[in-house]
C-alpha cells in the first residue's frame, strides 16, 4: 500500500514540472497600423480592334457618314451591288409590282452601291429618323415637294450631285450606280443612332427554318436558315441572291417583318403611300429565335420603336438586319 501511495506522488510531481518547462505559444504580431497594404495589379484584357458598329453591335475598321440608298429591285436590275455590305436594309412596294430597297450604311461600306433609283414619301421618312444622307435619282412629285420641307440630306443625280455614273452594261434605267466616297467627300458629319439592344442567340436549331414572303409574281422571297452561319440565306424567285460585287449569297442575322397599311394612290404610275409613322403588328427572326410583337414610330424624327409581344424593345442579334415591309399576313409562310 505504501508502494502504490509513493508511486502517485512521484507521477504527479512529474506531470507538474513537465507543465513548467512548456513554453507559451507565440501571438501573432499586432498590425502595424502605419504599414500600406499593396493590391496585386490586375491584369487588364487588351480592347478589341476596331470600331464597335451601333446597327449591328459589330467591330469595324472603318466608318462613313450614315447614307441610306435607294436601289432598284426590278429582275434587269439584279443582281444588285453593295446590299450584302449594307448595315440594315428595307425592303417596301413602289409602284405596281415592284418593290425597291433602301440600304443603310456605316461600317465599313463597299465602294460601289446600285442600280440606284428614284425616292418615295416612306423611305425619305425612314431616313429622316437616322439623320441620314439619302442618295435617289429624282422621286415621285410627293417626294421631291416634301424634300425641303422634310430637311432631307439629299444626294441626288438629276441635280447634279458627285459620285454617280452610269454602268454600259446595264440597261436604262437600271444602269446608274453610286461611288460611296465620292458622294459623301467633304459631307458634314450626321448621323442619329437609336439605342438598339443586342444579344447573342444560344447557337442551335431555329424557331423556324423558312420564312417566305409573297410580294408579287416576280419577287417571291425566301429565307432559308443556315446551321453554320447561324443566319438566314436569301433567296429570290428560288434562286440564290447574290451580291454582283462578291458573287457570294446574301445572309441576314436578323428579319423584321413590319405590317403597315398600303393605299393605291390611283395614278398612272400605280404609286402606293405606306403608312411607316403610325403603329402595327411585327414579327421578328432574331439568329434563329422567333418573337411576335409591334412597332411604332410617333412622328417624321422619331425612330421606329421595334417592340415585344410585352411592350419591351426587343434584343437584335448581332449582325445585319432586314425589314420586310408588307401589307398583311396573308404575304407570310413560316415552316418549323
Amino acid at each position: 500500500m505504501r508502494r502504490i501511495v509513493i508511486a502517485g506522488c512521484l507521477m504527479f510531481l512529474i506531470l507538474a514540472f513537465s507543465g513548467c518547462g512548456q513554453k507559451p505559444a507565440d501571438k501573432p504580431p499586432a498590425p502595424d497600423p502605419h504599414q500600406v497594404l499593396r493590391e496585386q495589379p490586375v491584369k487588364e484584357e487588351p480592347p478589341e480592334p476596331g470600331i464597335l458598329n451601333p446597327l449591328t453591335n459589330q467591330r469595324v475598321q472603318t466608318t462613313t457618314n450614315l447614307i441610306a440608298v435607294m436601289i432598284d429591285n426590278q429582275p434587269r436590275a439584279r443582281p444588285q451591288s453593295g446590299l450584302s455590305k449594307a448595315d440594315i436594309v428595307w425592303e417596301i412596294k413602289a409602284e405596281g409590282l415592284v418593290t425597291r430597297f433602301m440600304a443603310l450604311f456605316y461600317g465599313d461600306p463597299p465602294d460601289i452601291v446600285g442600280p440606284v433609283r428614284s425616292a418615295r414619301p416612306y423611305y425619305m421618312a425612314l431616313a429622316k429618323e437616322w439623320d441620314a444622307y439619302y442618295a435617289h435619282v429624282g422621286g415621285s412629285n410627293d417626294a421631291i415637294s416634301k424634300i425641303d420641307e422634310w430637311k432631307i440630306r439629299s444626294i441626288n443625280d438629276l441635280r447634279g450631285h458627285p459620285g454617280f455614273y452610269v454602268d454600259n452594261t446595264r440597261q436604262r434605267p437600271h444602269s446608274t450606280y453610286l461611288n460611296l466616297a465620292k458622294a459623301l467627300e467633304n459631307k458634314s458629319p450626321n448621323g442619329t443612332f437609336p439605342n438598339w439592344k443586342f444579344e447573342v442567340p444560344e447557337v442551335g436549331s431555329p424557331d423556324y427554318v423558312e420564312i417566305k414572303l409573297n410580294y408579287d409574281k416576280q419577287n417571291k422571297v425566301t429565307y432559308s436558315f443556315s446551321v453554320e452561319k447561324q443566319a438566314y440565306l436569301r433567296l429570290q424567285n428560288n434562286s440564290p441572291m447574290v451580291d454582283r460585287i462578291t458573287g457570294e449569297q446574301i445572309f441576314v442575322r436578323n428579319i423584321v417583318i413590319q405590317y403597315a397599311r398600303h393605299r393605291n394612290l390611283n395614278n398612272e404610275l400605280k404609286h402606293v403611300e405606306v403608312e411607316i409613322i403610325g403603329e402595327g403588328e411585327a414579327e421578328y427572326f432574331l439568329g434563329g429565335r422567333y418573337l411576335k410583337g409591334s412597332w411604332r414610330k410617333k412622328d417624321l424624327s422619331a425612330p421606329t420603336e421595334f417592340l415585344d409581344a410585352q411592350g419591351r424593345s426587343i434584343a437584335f442579334a448581332p449582325g445585319n438586319t432586314w425589314i420586310q415591309v408588307v401589307r398583311s399576313p396573308s404575304q407570310v409562310e413560316k415552316s418549323k
